[in-house]
């Protein structure tokens, strides 16, 4: 490979040009965003961890979606345990500025519901849940990634945009639910003020994540809440072939042709010029 790339100053433009194309199409891992959700409510602002042209590549592997990983950390106080956490989301925004425009996504998914009231009101209604546990999980990432001390995955779908990205910011709101006499699943999936971390992760990631249901199957008697129909593997399958070892791969990003196709291609060229003085007139 190496020794390939060292011989570009005698390759022609036009293939060093689809050389570079193909080098720009690295894959991309997971990765933690420095930035956190305190007291339930705050705005992750993308850039600081990963490039605009970056993100711009994530969402053409991922099939325009965002996926996040989301490190649950609530006080083991009421019905919430070490073993099971849970929080409730009312808001996620997307806001993405680029040379050609703004853009704003705000539909977000998990794979649990539960029927809720916000503090405040009296009637219930159906809001997206993530569970979590304290302390580190077992589970070892793809592309050596740390996936232990998260647990539970958000996404959001049909990220599409135009232009340059220079500006990307995550606008997450939990839910507050009443203290006065709550449900059992009120209480469960409050917020303790604390802080939560999250991670831009790959579709290998996310899906390991997700299956792992962190915190669920642990959640206390009387809490009830509902698996939904489409999880995470669901939606990355619907715009992209099942991953395989290596994160972000498949449409809309063309597939690379092999380096063999690559290398004749280069030979083809460089030989192109010396057949065409062979015949010309004398």
């Amino acid at each position: 490979m190496k020794h390939f790339f060292s011989q570009a100053a005698a390759i022609p433009a036009s293939c060093t040009l689809l050389l570079s194309g193909l080098a720009g199409a690295q894959e991309m891992v997971s990765r933690t965003l420095s930035e956190k959700i305190y007291r339930g409510d705050g705005v992750i602002d993308l850039l600081k961890d990963i490039g605009g042209s970056e993100l711009t590549q994530y969402f053409n592997q991922s099939g325009g979606l965002l996926l996040l990983g989301a490190d649950i950390n609530e006080d083991n106080s009421g019905n919430e345990s070490r073993s099971s956490q849970g929080v409730a989301i009312k808001q996620v925004q997307l806001s993405i500025s680029t040379n050609a425009g703004d853009f704003t996504f705000s539909d977000f998914f998990t794979n649990t519901t539960a029927m809720l009231r916000e503090a405040g009101g009296t009637t219930s209604s159906e809001y997206y849940t993530m569970f979590g546990q304290g302390g580190s999980s077992q589970l070892t990432g793809a592309g050596g990634f740390d996936l232990t001390s998260f647990d539970d995955v958000l996404w959001m779908e049909k990220i599409i945009l135009t232009g340059t990205i220079t500006r990307a910011e995550l606008s997450i709101t939990f839910l507050e639910t009443p203290t006065s006499r709550p449900t059992a699943a009120e209480s469960f999936f409050d917020f303790s003020g604390g802080f939560e971390d999250f991670a831009l992760l790959a579709t290998a990631d996310a899906i390991l994540l997700e299956k792992a249901a962190i915190g669920a199957s642990a959640a206390p008697s009387g809490v009830e809440f509902t698996t939904t129909a489409t999880s995470v593997a669901d939606a990355i399958s619907a715009v992209a072939p099942p991953p395989d070892d290596s994160p972000f791969t498949g449409p809309p990003a063309a597939p690379a042709p092999p380096w063999v196709v690559v290398a004749g291609l280069a030979g083809l060229l460089l030989l192109k010029p010396r057949t065409a003085r062979v015949h010309e007139p004398t």
